[in-house]
């Protein structure tokens, strides 16, 4: 049941609000879809920057105690799924705890991903060095779309066509991942999930 709000600690034990009483009403709302769809990008991303991330995120659901909600990688791949635009979506709401749990997740593995967020965000090395970096890294997260979002969706080629003509949805990405990590970064993520991509 989803009558009372749920909360998350941080490494700091301050309790989390990330279910507000606002968003308890209409799980399927546009409100919940996108922020369901900006939580698998986030994730997106993070395949992107490395291709073997998806191998971690069993064991840190594990390390954060998130047994009972993800006994195994492919329960998170099935929670991803509630995004609507990807090719195999589910119809079902997702659970509450299963929303924390990848907010949860996300915040983690920015902070393990942190280095390389940075070193793509930052303009200091040469330019042909970044230039490489971010090209490869971009070409990545291009291909991950097409191959897992459904392309005839008029948001997916927005995505698609917004990423094409400028590096800022990419950058968006990576920003809200950076600020996601270190002391506060899961309030941080908690407090901007809902706040739509574009």
């Amino acid at each position: 049941m989803i009558e009372n709000q749920a909360f998350l600690k941080d490494s700091s034990n301050k309790e989390l609000n990330i279910i507000r009483p606002g968003h308890l009403f209409g799980m399927q709302s546009s409100k919940w879809r996108k922020a369901i769809e900006k939580i698998d990008f986030l994730f997106l991303t993070l395949e992107a920057l490395d291709v073997n991330t998806s191998q971690s995120f069993a064991p840190i659901s594990r390390n954060l105690d998130l047994n009972e909600i993800f006994p195994n990688y492919v329960e998170i791949w099935k929670s991803r799924c509630h995004n609507p635009l990807r090719i195999s979506s589910r119809n079902s709401s997702i659970s509450i705890d299963s929303f924390e749990g990848l907010v949860r997740i996300l915040s983690t593995m920015s902070n393990q991903a942190y280095p390389r967020i940075r070193e793509l965000l930052s303009s200091k090395g040469s330019d042909q060095y970044s230039s490489e970096k971010w090209s490869k890294f971009s070409l990545r997260f291009d291909e991950l779309i097409t191959e897992r979002m459904n392309v005839s969706r008029v948001s997916v080629v927005k995505y698609l066509t917004k990423a094409s003509v400028s590096k800022t949805f990419h950058k968006q990405l990576l920003l809200t991942l950076a600020l996601s990590s270190g002391i506060g970064g899961l309030n941080r993520l908690s407090s901007s999930i809902f706040e739509p991509l574009l």
